[in-house]
């Protein structure tokens, strides 16, 4: 596997805007995901908030605060996730949601691609299963990972 270098974020509220500011802060190139652009630009501004809040408290320098929001960018277009080396959906708590969300990145992303998810209660095996990438028969075979969907909320189900 590749080192990854760009981060997607799929849903820009509590937790996906938390996402995507620590993937920014941490100095991957983040490209964050809401389906309008009134969500969108309410979750980028909390994001400028909290950084420009840390900077006020002496707990971040400006600089790194600039660097942050400058690795960040918004989007209301899934295709803009295409070249992303691991996508993370933090979207409303349904499977069904879930699952057309990562067929379609499926359809649009390479193989490569690391899908996961901020599930706190839904099964990510059944999220993977909508995916083609969920194949049994090509484990070991060196041809990339073969369930790339991963929970990334501690006590999730498997």
């Amino acid at each position: 596997m590749s080192d990854i270098k760009k981060v997607g974020v799929i849903g820009c509220g509590l937790m996906g805007r938390g996402i995507a500011q620590v993937s920014a802060a941490s100095g991957y190139e983040t490209v964050v995901r809401e389906v309008n652009d009134d969500l969108l630009q309410s979750g980028l501004a909390a994001i400028g908030k909290q950084l420009n809040r840390a900077v006020e408290k002496g707990k971040l320098e400006a600089t790194d605060c600039e660097a942050t929001l400058g690795r960040l960018t918004g989007t209301v277009a899934l295709e803009d996730l295409a070249d992303c080396d691991i996508i993370i959906e933090a979207i409303v708590e349904d499977i069904e949601v879930k699952k057309d969300l990562f067929g379609a990145l499926d359809r649009q992303c390479p193989d490569s691609t690391i899908f996961a998810s901020n599930t706190s209660s839904l099964t990510v095996t059944e999220m993977g299963a909508s995916s083609t990438r969920w194949n049994p028969s090509r484990r070991n075979q060196g041809c990339g990972a073969t369930l790339m969907v991963t929970s990334t909320s501690p006590g999730g189900p498997p």
